[in-house]
């Protein structure tokens, strides 16, 4: 019974140590499979890694990164770059162009008017340049006659000459751009002037002196005829036999249109030619002068109308024109109709009509702001209306070559003169 006992332990015995074995060897396997994995893993791992920059690395990178663009930068500011890669030299090259262009802008709007005057003075020297000395003599000649010359400048149409050194003292008078005046006295910003026969003050501000006014006064000279005689017969041709056009005085000056060596072709009638002897006229060089009339007596209405008359001297002449604009755009019909509308006054289109309305005047009774009519191109037809302004002058819209213009009252024989203002 014993040895049966013995045998039983030691067959328990055995197993056991087999499931140990078993185990220790399980464990080992496993062991083996986690270290194979994890090698595998760390292979992987590390083969990541050396794809990436490290934190440290890559921290570092960015403050050198740093340090170089704030060189760059201060750098920059030295060549004159900006941070946004624009040229700060070009900006203040910019800056300057700009303000050197406000400054030419602000520069013309205040010196528009002395454009013209240096662009005459540029003309004056060319045409002294080409001029002949015969023709250079003659002008000089008529600036001998002015102790302390004056050339009016800085005004559109024109500026009134007044009685007094003051605004308040009456009108007296007109005077146009490039006009000559003899300066007699200054005094308080105004100058009294003397100028066509006319005495009378201005502000000096609109009169040029010295130099400037001698350039200026020989490039506005014109070459233009003056009846010598008390009255000279305009010819419609140059024969002793021929119909005469109209009448001329002594003292009136007109324009050339051409020369013979017995006679003078000057412009008669609007857009009409007249010939007169050469004994009878002086021909030479002479300069524009100021316009002496008076408006005393005159009402309120006839004055208003006469200086707004004069608003659109130096206008165009369009034939058949019936737009009143500072530029012109009418003719003589045109220009009265326009304006005495403004007045209230209604007159027809045409010259010939205009004629109809109103009352007659005779030379003794007319007054400034009546009409005077002319014969046009046709003989005994009315083809011509302009404006009495007084002291025997008129303004009209004369013909394409004049424009609106002052003339003598007498320019032409008068057919008729009208009250058209109802007063």
């Amino acid at each position: 019974m014993a040895k049966r006992k013995d045998s039983s332990k030691k067959k328990r015995k055995g197993s056991g140590n087999g499931l140990l074995i078993a185990a220790v060897l399980l464990t080992i396997l496993f062991l083996a499979g986690v270290m194979s994995l994890g090698a595998l893993y760390y292979l992987e791992k590390n083969k990541e890694k050396s794809q990436t920059i490290p934190p440290k690395i890559t921290e570092a990178a960015a403050v050198v990164t740093q340090t170089e663009e704030q060189t760059k930068e201060s750098d920059n500011k030295n060549t004159g770059e900006d941070s946004q890669g624009e040229s700060v030299l070009e900006k203040q090259s910019e800056e300057t162009s700009e303000s050197e262009s406000e400054l030419e802008m602000s520069s013309e709007s205040e010196s528009q008017t002395k454009e013209d005057e240096s662009e005459s003075e540029e003309e004056s020297t060319e045409e002294e340049s080409t001029e002949s000395e015969e023709v250079r003599e003659a002008k000089e000649a008529v600036l001998e006659k002015y102790k302390n010359l004056g050339m009016i400048t800085g005004v559109r149409n024109y500026l009134n000459m007044r009685k007094g050194p003051s605004t308040d003292y009456e009108i007296c008078g007109v005077i146009f751009k490039n006009c000559a005046v003899e300066i007699l006295e200054e005094k308080d910003g105004w100058m009294k002037i003397e100028s066509g026969g006319a005495t009378g003050y201005v502000s000096a501000e609109y009169v040029t002196t010295g130099e400037k006014a001698r350039k200026l006064a020989l490039s506005s000279m014109k070459y233009m005829a003056e009846i010598l005689t008390d009255s000279v017969d305009a010819l419609y041709e140059p024969n002793e036999g021929a119909d005469v056009i109209t009448t001329f005085l002594k003292g009136e000056r007109y324009d050339i249109n051409g020369e013979t060596k017995d006679w003078v072709e000057i412009e008669a009638v609007t857009e009409l030619s007249g010939y007169v002897k050469r004994e009878t006229v002086y021909t030479g060089y002479f300069l524009d002068e100021a316009i002496y009339f008076s408006l005393d007596g005159v009402s309120e209405t006839r004055q208003d109308l006469i200086r707004k008359a004069f608003e659109y001297y130096g206008g165009t002449y369009v034939w058949g024109g019936k737009q009143l604009t500072a530029e012109g755009g009418v003719d003589c019909s045109g220009y009265t109709m326009c304006l005495y509308k403004l007045f209230g006054v209604q007159l027809p289109e045409f010259s010939g009509a205009q004629a109809e309305v109103g009352m007659t005047v005779d030379e003794d009774t007319i007054r400034p702001g009546d009409l005077i009519f002319y014969v046009g191109r046709y003989p005994g037809v009315i083809g011509h209306v302009a404006i009495y302004i007084g002291n025997g002058k008129i303004i009209h819209a004369a013909s394409e070559s004049k424009g609106i213009c002052v003339s003598s009252w007498k320019y032409g024989p008068p057919v008729i003169m009208k009250n058209v203002m109802g007063d």
